[in-house]
């Protein structure tokens, strides 16, 4: 019983991390934060911890374990995670730099341009 409501309640912060990091990524591509991406960032540190440590201890070899709904998220989760932060991540926070380069120097211009 308590071994559900614990799995459960991972279920719903793990839902709640994923939705808040797509959030986050569409705040980057649109260009409507572009701070988010230092949210962005601390939230992948933490979720990559997370899904290691939950995928040492779950699937070590001295368990045997039946494959539930939430180790398939985290399973996947784990590759997107891998794939986010080696290629998606990088591209997501150069046009982070872009655009807030670009808003600075429209900010500039304006500034100068008003004097």
């Amino acid at each position: 019983m308590f071994s559900k409501i614990i799995t459960n309640f991972q279920n719903i912060i793990f839902n709640i991390i994923i939705i808040f990091s797509y959030t986050c990524g569409a705040l980057i591509v649109l260009g409507l934060y572009p701070n988010a991406a230092t949210y962005l960032s601390n939230v992948d540190y933490y979720v990559r911890i997370y899904v290691s440590l939950f995928l040492l201890l779950r699937f070590n070899p001295f368990r045997h374990i039946t494959f539930t709904d939430l180790d398939r998220k985290v399973a996947f989760t784990a590759g997107i995670f891998i794939f986010t932060t080696t290629v998606v991540n990088q591209i997501l926070f150069a046009y982070a730099n872009n655009v807030r380069s670009y808003i600075h120097s429209v900010i500039t211009d304006y500034r100068d341009g008003a004097k």
